[in-house]
């Protein structure tokens, strides 16, 4: 037995036109939630940002009611994350941590649930961020297996989740399987089941894990006429299903319960590739464009290739600098008022 845990991330921002909204909501949001609702056995992890929960709450409030029932049977887990779905690492610490808060404080009201996963926008990481995620009560983060990768671990290492620590405090870390998130919902169910398949002759116990972009799952450019006109998540959940004798779908939480991390390991600054890559100065972006193409067939070597720093976007994009600035300046004038 194998075990396969799934967490998908909805996220809009504040200001956003309701209808853009809206139309995520009737493509992405809700069909998903009812195909998931037909398949009781099946188990995700799902986290929707502040700004997104508190529209649905004002236009639909029939979702909080279906998906509070999916969280109190155990379908659903809920994630955290920052409230606004702010870049962690570039916020004052009380700020981290009022953020956090702040999600916490709101799953707790309205959906009676105490979450113990943190979402982390553009999975944005920087070794510091350890410390606020543990002190606000959160056990784990999902990051790309990327991250592991450059600190030498390789596809086999990461069946599983991993400690990671930082002045004391420690959090886990689920390593999210980047050939899943190309290939779902984008390469026929069947390739997904056989890829676990091949994990399954490998042991026991190991736990594969993707973590993506609910949105991915219908609003994406016609995404909605594969994944529910053709039926692409019915039959994906279906064959789970089919599957059970020798692969378990279970959450985050409840594999922790049950099995002991991997090992311990200190990450390096990253996020997802593609945020590195355009983090990067044109010339150095095109350079590092290049470098890819010529290790394509060496990615023993391929995988130590990193782009840029997330934190130079504030260098490439003044505007950014600028706005980020500001609300230091904000922040600071309001701790001195506290």
């Amino acid at each position: 037995m194998i075990y396969f845990s799934m967490a998908f991330h909805q996220h809009q921002p504040v200001g956003n036109f309701d209808h853009v909204i809206e139309h995520c909501y009737a493509q992405a949001y809700l069909p998903f939630l009812n195909v998931l609702e037909r398949h009781p056995s099946i188990k995700v992890s799902l986290h929707y940002s502040g700004p997104l929960l508190k529209w649905i709450q004002r236009h639909h409030a029939e979702f909080f009611t279906q998906l509070k029932a999916m969280v109190k049977k155990g379908q659903v887990e809920l994630m955290a994350g920052g409230f606004y779905e702010p870049i962690l690492s570039i916020l004052p610490n009380q700020d981290k941590l009022d953020q956090i808060k702040k999600m916490v404080e709101y799953i707790n009201d309205h959906f009676d649930y105490q979450p113990r996963g943190l979402w982390l926008a553009e999975r944005v990481w920087e070794p510091h961020l350890v410390e606020p995620i543990a002190k606000s009560g959160l056990e784990y983060i999902i990051l790309d297996d990327s991250h592991l990768k450059e600190t030498g671990l390789e596809d086999d290492d990461l069946y599983g989740y991993y400690i990671t620590e930082d002045e004391g405090c420690c959090i886990k870390v689920f390593p999210s399987s980047m050939q899943l998130r190309y290939t779902m919902p984008f390469a026929a169910p069947e390739e997904t089941i056989e890829y676990l398949r091949h994990i399954a002759a490998a042991g026991e116990g190991l736990l594969v894990q993707v973590g993506d972009d609910g949105e991915k799952f219908g609003s994406w450019p016609h995404t909605y006429q594969t994944v529910y006109e053709e039926g692409w998540l019915e039959r994906f959940f279906s064959q789970l299903e089919q599957n059970s004798d020798w692969l378990a779908v279970v959450n985050h939480s409840a594999y922790i319960d049950q099995y002991k991390p991997l090992g311990s390991v200190y990450l390096p600054t990253a996020s997802y590739a593609e945020m590195m890559e355009w983090a990067l100065p044109t010339k150095a972006r095109l350079d590092y464009m290049n470098a890819q193409g010529q290790m394509e067939h060496n990615p023993t070597c391929k995988r130590f290739l990193k782009g840029g720093l997330w934190r130079n976007f504030l260098v490439k994009y003044p505007e950014s600098n600028n706005m980020h600035k500001k609300m230091l300046y904000v922040s600071q004038k309001v701790a001195q008022l506290a």
